[in-house]
C-alpha cells in the first residue's frame, strides 16, 4: 500500500530557497552563515582601500589616475591666480588713469567721520588709536615726536604750498613733556568741499561761543577743541592754535591729486599730571559738523606706569 503524502506538509514551492540554508541570499557570502567564506576585519578593509596590491590602487584609484588629477589642480589654481591678478592690475590701472583719482593715506582710510568728512589726529598710538600715554620721559614720548617728524619731513619732500605756520609745533620736540602737540588735518576725499559756516546756521546747530566770534573774523572751515565732559574741562588746561584762530581755507578744496591737506596744531598746556583725558575737536562749515575724538594721559617720570606692570 502507498502512503499518501500531507499536502499541508508539502513546499507548495520548490524552487524558491528555503530560509536559513546555504541557499538563502540573504546568507550567502557572509562568514556567520556560510564557513566557506573568510571574515575580513575593518581594519584590513581599510588598509585595503588605501592599497589594494592586487589591483595596485591607491584609495580605489591608480597611480596614473592620480597623477591627471594633480595636475589638473595645479593647472586650474595657476590659471585662477593668474586671472585674479590680471583683474587686479587692470582695475588699478583703470582707477589711476581717472582724471578724479587721488591717493588716500591709510591712516585717513580709518578715521573717516560717519557725519560729513572724516579728521585725522597725528600722532596716534599703536594700532592708529588716537591716544597720547606717556610718562614725562623723552625716552617714553620719542615714538610720538618721529611720528610728527615723519609726517613733516614727507610734506617737505612733496613741496607743499599749503603747508602754515604752526609756531612751536612744527619743530622737535613738538612741546612733548610739558606742552604736547596735536596736529589735525581734513581727510582727502574725491571732490569733497564745504562752505564756511554762516552766521545764521551757527546759531541754529549751537555753534561754541568762540566759533562764532570766529565767524566775524573771516570765512573759514573753523576748528575747535574742548573736553568732552566737564571733568576734562576741568583739568584740560590752555589749549593754543597754530593758526590762530584755528581754520582751513575753504579754498583749497577740493585737493588735487598731488596737493596736502592744510594743517591745524592744538597745543595742551598746564593740563593736570596724572589723569587721563577726553579730548574733542570738531571741524564747523556749513554743510555739518565733523568731530574726532582722543586721549591725552601723562604721568610724572618717577610715578610708576601700568604699561611697565
Amino acid at each position: 500500500m502507498f502512503k499518501r503524502k500531507d499536502k499541508r506538509t508539502q513546499n507548495k514551492h520548490p524552487s524558491l530557497p528555503v530560509p536559513g540554508t546555504s541557499r538563502d541570499p540573504g546568507t550567502i557570502g557572509t562568514s556567520e552563515y556560510d564557513p566557506n567564506v573568510p571574515r575580513v576585519s575593518w581594519r584590513k578593509r581599510c588598509c585595503n582601500y588605501v592599497y589594494d596590491r592586487e589591483r595596485k590602487l591607491f584609495c580605489g584609484r591608480t597611480c596614473k589616475s592620480w597623477l591627471y588629477i594633480i595636475l589638473y589642480s595645479i593647472m586650474y589654481l595657476v590659471f585662477l591666480s593668474t586671472y585674479t591678478m590680471i583683474f587686479l592690475f587692470g582695475s588699478l590701472s583703470v582707477i589711476k588713469i581717472l582724471d578724479d583719482y587721488q591717493t588716500i593715506d591709510k591712516v585717513e582710510l580709518l578715521t573717516y567721520s560717519t557725519n560729513g568728512i572724516g579728521l585725522t589726529a597725528t600722532p596716534t598710538a599703536l594700532n592708529n588709536y588716537p591716544i597720547i600715554w606717556y610718562r614725562n620721559d623723552p625716552k617714553d614720548y620719542a615714538k610720538y615726536v618721529n611720528e610728527l617728524e615723519n609726517l613733516f619731513s614727507k610734506r617737505r619732500k612733496r613741496e607743499t604750498k599749503n603747508s602754515t605756520n604752526l609756531g612751536s609745533c612744527s619743530s622737535s620736540p613738538f612741546g612733548y613733556g610739558t606742552s604736547p602737540c596735536i596736529v589735525i588735518r581734513i581727510n582727502k576725499q574725491l571732490n569733497w568741499s564745504a562752505k564756511p559756516l554762516e552766521e545764521d546756521k551757527a546759531h541754529k546747530i549751537n555753534a561754541p561761543l568762540k566759533v562764532k566770534k570766529w565767524i566775524k573774523m573771516g570765512q573759514k572751515l573753523w576748528l575747535y577743541c574742548e573736553g568732552i565732559h566737564s571733568y576734562d574741562k576741568e583739568h584740560l588746561g590752555i589749549i593754543t592754535y597754530y593758526p590762530d584762530p584755528p581754520g582751513f581755507d575753504p579754498k583749497l578744496f577740493p585737493l588735487n591729486e598731488h596737493a596736502d591737506s592744510p594743517l591745524v596744531a592744538v597745543q595742551i598746556s598746564n593740563f593736570t599730571i596724572g589723569i587721563s583725558l577726553a579730548i574733542k575737536c570738531s571741524l564747523w562749515y556749513n554743510e555739518g559738523v565733523s568731530t574726532i575724538e582722543y586721549m591725552l594721559y601723562v604721568t610724572p617720570k618717577k610715578m610708576r606706569n601700568l604699561r611697565d606692570m
